[in-house]
């Protein structure tokens, strides 16, 4: 191994990491979404689910432990909070407690 291949070594790595926090936070998404949803009322009386931290400013901080100088300088917290309202938004308006009708 030499220097050469240790560039392109962290390069394949650095490609390779973006594409999992891209994952991850379309994973966070989906979960925080349907998570959000379950925890409406209107949908589910009981309303009571184990989730993530309920503070938005935590998931900032986080954010901030992945980002990485070259391969991800920013991570902005409404890139994945925003998406996880608008998809349970659309869950909650698509809901329907009698399963003739659901959507």
């Amino acid at each position: 191994m030499n220097l050469k291949h240790l560039h392109a070594e962290r390069a394949a790595a650095g490609a390779a990491y973006v594409k999992a926090l891209s994952e991850f936070r379309s994973a966070f998404v989906r979960l925080a979404a349907v998570e959000r949803t379950l925890t409406n009322r209107n949908v589910n009386p009981d309303g009571e689910i184990r989730s993530f931290h309920p503070h938005r400013l935590r998931l900032e901080q986080a954010l901030q432990s992945f980002q990485h100088w070259d391969f991800c300088p920013r991570l902005l917290v409404t890139t994945w909070h925003e998406p996880v309202v608008e998809l349970s938004d659309k869950q909650i308006n698509s809901f329907s407690p009698d399963p003739a009708n659901a959507v």
